[in-house]
């Protein structure tokens, strides 16, 4: 049953008429946060919440600027990115149009997609399920990827098992990023570990450090791997609306 509801959703998500931003927006200079702004996605510094039943409540995390200085330098590159939680898929359109030759790559678990470009490629994957990474491993074969982001569940064994899993997909001199990653931090429910890891943040800091520490996801072999591939790790701060307790965070790994 499970698997014809899948099936089901998936043929509705192939039918459904989704918005062709190759054809219908023509979008010139535009900044990072202003894409960001325009198509809704909460990485932009003010736009509708996308996931409330409220519309008027403005949600903004304040990425863009950081992602801009960061990553300008790939605005005309040929490279592929890949983030991980798309949900309507807001900021994989605002990708799209701001790295002008770039492959967009988008996984998430469900089929909320509603943009689409010829540069824009979805994929269904449930990062909790083994036998769903293997088959978005095997579709995507050798293919690496210049920035990997994870806008993904921000529960905190998910943030550490994507770590483990999608790092050594990066290319040399690529970025891993992770947003929101104090979030179980802040919010009590998305510290699924039973105490069992360190919060992402201590993760930061033993990396840092090139210090090994006990979890149950990371074994040694993946902290060696990871120490021995993590060139630098910085650490931002984004931008709350409406003065709310600033609780959005930004790290990037540069991989080796």
């Amino acid at each position: 049953m499970r698997r014809l509801s899948w099936y089901y959703k998936f043929l509705l998500f192939n039918l459904r008429i989704k918005i062709d931003i190759d054809k219908k927006l023509l979008i010139e200079n535009s900044s990072l946060n202003s894409l960001f702004n325009l198509f809704g996605s909460d990485k932009g510094t003010s736009t509708v919440n996308p996931y409330s039943k409220n519309s008027n409540e403005l949600v903004g995390h304040g990425f863009g600027d950081h992602y801009e200085k960061k990553f300008n330098f790939l605005k005309e590159e040929k490279f592929n990115l890949l983030e991980i939680g798309t949900w309507e898929g807001a900021s994989l359109a605002s990708f799209d149009k701001y790295f002008k030759n770039a492959n967009i790559y988008g996984l998430d678990r469900n089929f909320k997609l509603k943009y689409k470009s010829k540069r824009i490629h979805f994929n269904f994957c449930d990062t909790r399920d083994l036998d769903s990474l293997s088959k978005f491993e095997n579709k995507i074969r050798n293919n690496k990827f210049k920035v990997i982001i994870d806008d993904g569940s921000h529960l905190l064994t998910d943030m550490i098992h994507n770590l483990k899993f999608f790092f050594k997909f990066l290319d040399n001199d690529g970025y891993y990023v992770v947003e929101d990653y104090n979030h179980p931090r802040y919010f009590t429910y998305l510290n699924d570990s039973n105490q069992r890891e360190l919060f992402f943040d201590q993760i930061i800091e033993n990396f840092k450090k090139k210090n090994y520490f006990d979890s149950r996801i990371l074994s040694k072999s993946d902290q060696d791997y990871l120490h021995k591939n993590i060139k630098t790790i910085d650490v931002k701060k984004g931008f709350m609306i409406n003065n709310k307790e600033n609780i959005s965070d930004l790290v990037f790994f540069k991989k080796n």
